[in-house]
């Protein structure tokens, strides 16, 4: 497919959500004719600023430490820094580095910093590991610090302000209980499609699986070889079946079955009732709930005046596997919020 025809199927496609401006559709279209160009995906990540991952060590007893990328903002005058969450089990391997790459590059003017979460080899790293009590804290404690403990010291040891933080699915919370914890100046908080409700563990395990199914629709929309080679590669590289059965991934499922988003949200807008907040969901999301996501952000947004939403209609959970519409969602919020 010749870069011309990518633009515009881009656009058509991002432009029949109606949900983003004339601005957001050219540059991300743009972006889409751009990636054609590529020969590979590591010269897109050269030219981007997207380096191999590194490991921060916490200096905090038990932490652990975790895995990130941090990618310099591209225009002279920085807005601000995008904190990026992944999803559950996703590491920062060369699918993953696309998706980051994909964001900054639609948003030169931000630092983006992404966190990975511990995966399959070789993305597993040792140092990650938490002790026992940090594990049931996680899974089963209403305090959830240890989840975000390691990302929150990278980002004070950068000294990050005006910082908007931003997340997919598992990473999504990951983001708001960063917002909840921490001590810095914070911009804003971008949930895309997080789990809107408590289910049972089986339950869970079932929605993440029936998610999987559409997956490779949305991956086939971009059609930009180098991502497709990027994924191509990861699988090689990482086994997402062995990363999910470590007990991190244990802990954190267990922890995202009791999960209600709601009052996570009140809480943190309680305790930063200015910080401006944007949520994205899918109505046939497997993870979420389209007609809970409805109510719970309809008061949400009567009760503060920084609530935005975006509802995609007819798209399920991994509608982010479309770089292009996950690059848009995050552009978009960033811009009215």
């Amino acid at each position: 497919m010749s870069a011309e025809t990518i633009e515009k199927t881009t656009t058509d496609r991002l432009r029949r959500y109606g949900l983003f401006s004339a601005a957001t559709l050219r540059v991300v279209s743009q972006l889409a004719r751009k990636q054609v160009g590529y020969t590979t995906y590591q010269a897109f990540f050269d030219e981007v600023g997207v380096t191999k991952p590194k490991l921060y060590i916490s200096t905090q007893k038990g932490v652990g430490g975790v895995p990130y990328v941090d990618v310099p903002a591209k225009a002279k005058q920085q807005e601000g820094t995008i904190v990026l969450h992944l999803p559950m089990g996703n590491s920062l391997d060369p699918n993953q580095l696309y998706q980051v790459a994909t964001i900054a590059a639609a948003n030169p003017a931000y630092r983006v910093i992404a966190f990975g979460n511990p995966s399959g080899k070789p993305y597993h790293y040792r140092e990650q590991n938490l002790s026992v009590r940090k594990l049931w804290n996680i899974a089963f404690s209403s305090r959830r610090h240890a989840l975000v403990a390691a990302e929150l010291e990278y980002l004070a040891s950068q000294e990050v302000t005006s910082a908007y933080y931003v997340g997919y699915s598992y990473g999504a919370l990951k983001a708001l209980i960063a917002s909840q914890y921490s001590q810095g100046e914070q911009k804003g908080l971008i949930l895309i499609d997080p789990v809107a409700h408590p289910r049972g563990l089986r339950q869970l395990f079932r929605d993440f699986n029936t998610s999987f199914k559409p997956m490779g629709e949305y991956v086939n929309r971009t059609q930009v070889q180098t991502f497709f080679d990027a994924r191509h590669d990861a699988v090689k590289l990482v086994d997402y079946s062995a990363g999910l059965t470590r007990p991190i991934n244990i802990a954190i499922g267990l922890m995202l079955a009791r999960t209600d988003l709601a009052p996570l949200i009140d809480e943190v807008l309680k305790k930063k009732p200015n910080l401006e907040l944007a949520v994205a969901w899918g109505s046939k999301s497997e993870l979420g709930n389209d007609a809970h996501m409805k109510v719970t952000m309809h008061r949400l947004a009567h009760e503060y005046a920084s609530v935005r939403t975006l509802r995609l209609e007819g798209d399920t959970h991994p509608f982010a596997n479309d770089i292009h519409l996950h690059a848009a969602i995050i552009r978009e919020a960033l811009s009215n919020i």
